[in-house]
């Protein structure tokens, strides 16, 4: 399922994602100006859920251990010490899909729909923490 993202938070990466059913491969995460955190699958979905329409986009990856990544500002990732959030640091690659993919193994989970492509890491941070606080 795939649902339109409905933060008001916004970064314009128009050259980042291919605008048809294409695959870009940014080889530096650094290069977009925000901060990638992914999460495993079972979690993503929690958090997903307990985020809501607070969640930016959110790409579903399903190539190596299933995972979904969040795109926050940057700075904003580092540092944080929870046992399911990932920070994807300088240097780790990023499968962006195109809007009109439609792939089992990659896709927009939560579309960057009218810009809205960053999810406050406040609030994926409180996700993350009221998900694990329930396990």
């Amino acid at each position: 399922m795939t649902i339109p993202a409905k933060s008001s938070a916004s970064v314009s990466l128009p050259d980042r994602i291919p605008r048809g059913a294409g695959l870009r491969v940014v080889r530096d995460v650094a290069a977009l100006g925000v901060d990638v955190v992914w999460l495993g699958q079972p979690t993503g979905e929690r958090v997903l859920t307990q985020l809501g329409g607070r969640s930016g986009a959110v790409i579903e990856d399903h190539r190596r251990p299933a995972g979904m990544c969040w795109l926050v500002p940057a700075g904003t990732a580092g540092g944080t010490r929870l046992p399911f959030w990932g920070d994807a640091g300088v240097g780790s690659a990023l499968y962006v899909p195109g809007l009109e993919m439609r792939s089992e193994r990659l896709w927009w989970r939560v579309r960057p729909e009218g810009g809205a492509l960053v999810t406050s890491a406040v609030a994926l941070r409180a996700a993350v923490i009221a998900v694990e606080s329930a396990l």
